[in-house]
Order: C-alpha cells, then sequence, then structure tokens
C-alpha cells in the first residue's frame, strides 16, 4: 500500500473511532415502560422487577445513560386503565406487561411493541394469532395453556384421595380462567368429581361460598392464576386452613406464605427473560415475529406444615418431585 492511501485509511479508522457507535446514538434515550397489577411496596413485584432491570444492564441499558423506564403499578381495572393510556401516551419504544388482564388494557388503540409475562393461553385469549408467529405488536412469555386445569386437578386428587368436590376459584371474565376450569371440570367429571365454580375478588362472597362448600364435606380447592387472587391470598390460604379444605395454587409464593401446594411457573424468571425481548425489540426486531415463548419446566412447591394442618400424608413420590418442601 502507497502513503496516501496509507493516510487515507488511517483517518477513516480515526474518524471511526472517534465517532459513537450508530446503536448508541439511535438508543441513546431509549423508553421502556411497565405496566405491573401488583402495588409497588409488595415484595414479589419488587423482587420480580429488579430481575428485569438486571437483565437489561446484563445486555447493555443502564437507567441514566442509554434506558429511561417508566413503570406503573395498578390494581383494578380502573387504574389498569388510566395507568395503560399514561404508559401509552409516552410512546415508550416497547412495554412490559404482566398479566390477562394488564394486556387487555393496553392493547387497545395502541400500536407500541408490548412484551408480555405471566399470561395464560395468549392464543385462545386473542392477544396472538400463534405461538410460533404472533403477528401484530405482541410477543412474549406465556404461564399456563388450559390443559394445565386438568393437571392441577390430577395433583388435588394425588395429595387428598379423599376429596370427592372441587371448588374452582377464578375470575369468569378472563378467557385463560374460563378455559383452565373447563379443562379442570372436564377432568373432574371423568372421575366422577363434583365442581363448584366461585369468583375471585369479592371477600365477603368468598366467605360464604368457602363455608357453605366446606359444609358438605370431602371438597378441596383450585385456585387460578388472577391478580385478585393473588391480592386476596391470605384470606383464601387462612380460610382453606380453617375449613380444612386442600388447596392447590399456581404460583410458589401460596406455598410459601403457607397454602399447600404451589404448582406453576418462576415469575421472576419470566420477568428476567422478558428483558432478552426488549432488548432484541429495542435493536430492530419486530414483536411480530419473536415467538411467544412457553415454560420449559414447572416448579412444585410442598408446604408440610400446611399438610400436617389439614391431617395429610403426602405420597413420597410426589415429594421427591419436589423443588422445595417446606417443613
Amino acid at each position: 500500500m502507497d502513503r496516501r492511501r496509507l493516510l487515507e485509511a488511517l483517518s477513516g479508522l480515526l474518524a471511526f473511532c472517534a465517532a459513537p457507535p450508530a446503536f448508541a446514538q439511535a438508543t441513546r434515550r431509549a423508553t421502556v415502560g411497565a405496566l405491573l397489577v401488583f402495588p409497588e411496596a409488595d415484595p414479589m413485584t419488587r423482587a420480580r422487577l429488579a430481575a428485569f432491570v438486571s437483565g437489561l444492564q446484563k445486555l447493555g441499558w443502564r437507567e441514566g445513560e442509554n434506558l429511561r423506564l417508566e413503570v406503573r403499578h395498578a390494581v383494578g381495572e380502573v387504574q389498569l386503565r388510566q395507568s395503560a393510556a399514561e404508559l401509552a401516551a409516552l410512546r415508550p419504544a416497547v412495554i412490559l406487561v404482566q398479566t390477562n388482564l394488564a394486556l387487555a388494557a393496553l392493547r387497545q388503540g395502541s400500536a407500541v411493541p408490548l412484551v408480555f409475562v405471566a399470561v395464560s393461553d395468549p392464543v385462545g385469549s386473542g392477544f396472538v394469532a400463534s405461538l410460533a408467529r404472533p403477528g401484530g405488536n405482541i410477543t412474549g412469555f406465556a404461564n399456563f395453556a388450559p390443559e394445565m386445569g386438568a393437571k392441577w386437578l390430577q395433583m388435588l386428587r394425588e395429595i387428598a384421595p379423599r376429596v370427592q368436590r372441587v371448588m374452582l376459584l377464578l375470575n369468569p371474565a378472563l378467557a385463560a380462567n374460563r378455559q383452565l376450569a373447563d379443562a379442570a371440570a372436564l377432568a373432574a367429571a371423568a372421575v366422577g368429581m363434583d365442581v363448584a365454580k366461585t369468583v375471585s375478588g369479592d371477600n365477603a362472597a368468598f366467605e360464604g361460598a368457602l363455608a357453605d362448600f366446606a359444609g358438605k364435606r370431602r371438597g378441596g380447592i383450585i385456585v387460578f392464576p388472577n391478580p385478585a387472587n393473588t391480592q386476596n391470598q391470605k384470606q383464601i390460604i387462612e380460610g382453606a386452613a380453617r375449613h380444612k379444605l386442600p388447596a392447590i395454587y399456581p404460583f410458589a409464593y401460596f406455598a410459601k406464605n403457607g397454602g399447600l401446594v404451589a404448582y406453576g411457573v418462576d415469575l421472576k424468571e419470566q420477568f428476567r427473560l422478558a428483558a432478552g425481548y426488549v432488548d432484541r425489540i429495542l435493536r430492530g426486531a419486530s414483536p411480530a415475529e419473536l415467538p411467544v415463548q412457553q415454560p420449559d419446566n414447572y416448579e412444585l412447591i410442598i408446604n408440610l406444615r400446611a399438610a400436617r394442618g389439614l391431617e395429610l400424608s403426602i405420597p413420597g413420590a410426589l415429594l421427591a418431585r419436589a423443588d422445595e418442601v417446606i417443613e
């Protein structure tokens, strides 16, 4: 290479090094929203959000540098609608959204890319066209397919063979809850069990329904995944214990807070994984082409203290499968 060409090459290299990368220029002030359905002070919510933020940091996104994070905590449908409107008005590059209810509130009239976590049956609920190719502006991480309702029923019978009647505690306004309940009801009918469907959320109505249900004996409960059941978990767990009703719960924290058995996805892990999809969208990927991810495995938590209170002996095979046993 002659002297002139060498100088030109060096000059170009110096100019390239002096200029900030195109990616840094394009994303210096990227705004990411998050719509969460539990109070800001809730320890579980804080831990999940921290997992999401940590995931973004590992991918090069840091608040105050190249990231602006706008978080809204909303309890109840009125707050959800208000918070969804606030976030959409900010025109963020992408929004993280938790649960079916929040996703339904955000998708109305918004073209902002949405990455969901803790959403049940996103295809059956009408959020995406398919798991492999979601289409539109929505993708994310599902938690429960409808057939999980039958799995919970099977687990309840395994833990408490005497159970002949099952209360399904659900929000019938949620398509995913209805589908889970239908699967559980079909499985119950196949083995000759009676089913009672009870609506989540009304504390006084729940207490009355629980007392009436328990009075008929040989009962058990399946608690479905929805914000009302999480917010009222103390009342549900204590009511089940008081009336000697074995119960299956959808998330680990129910068992850790005194419930008998939880079988479901690790929500903190879903938040961490969601950071990867948010990063890909910020770098130019389309949510329409990012497949919806189903859980690879589920965690089983068994609370032996609760079992002793119910005078239940947990089968050894089930204990051997547990991810955590609370003594």
